[in-house]
């Protein structure tokens, strides 16, 4: 009877994963768009990528922020103030393409999206903003600014 309960429990969790990575796998933000110049391929993108994109996105910033501060080299130029910049690549690509679409193609979904975004956008900016160990690489960085002979 354990044994049943066991395999039928195994099974469910196993195709709720399997449902998750085919959705994800159908989401146009989670691989190359294959376009020229690796343009949007707004033909496949759907209101419903896009929730899932974002907090997508943010998870992955900030695994990278969390990779940064918790990197155990000295901070450097390279693994703090560009890990920093290049950080957020889905996030800044899924932002970029929904903002833009829904100042020109608004509707009911699209707005619903927005109220359900803008504050999670919001509190996720002010926790890296906020980061005290993020601040204080950079800040390490900042320090030692004359001697890295960065171009201005």
């Amino acid at each position: 009877m354990k044994t049943t309960k066991l395999l039928a429990l195994s099974f469910a969790a196993l195709t709720l994963l399997a449902t998750g990575c085919k959705k994800n796998m159908d989401n146009p933000f989670f691989s190359e768009w294959g376009t020229p110049y690796e343009i949007p391929d707004f033909a496949k993108i759907k209101t419903e990528h896009y929730l899932p994109a974002f907090e997508e996105g943010m998870k992955r910033q900030i695994a990278e922020i969390d990779a940064i501060v918790n990197n155990p080299e000295a901070p450097t130029f390279e693994n703090t103030i560009l890990a920093y910049e290049y950080s957020g690549e889905l996030l800044n690509t899924v932002s970029g393409v929904f903002f833009n679409l829904s100042e020109c193609e608004n509707n009911d979904e699209m707005e619903d999206i927005t109220n359900k975004v803008t504050p999670l956008l919001s509190e996720h900016g002010d926790n890296i903003a906020l980061n005290a160990k993020l601040f204080a690489r950079i800040k390490a960085v900042y320090d030692q600014r004359e001697s890295l002979n960065l171009n201005r």
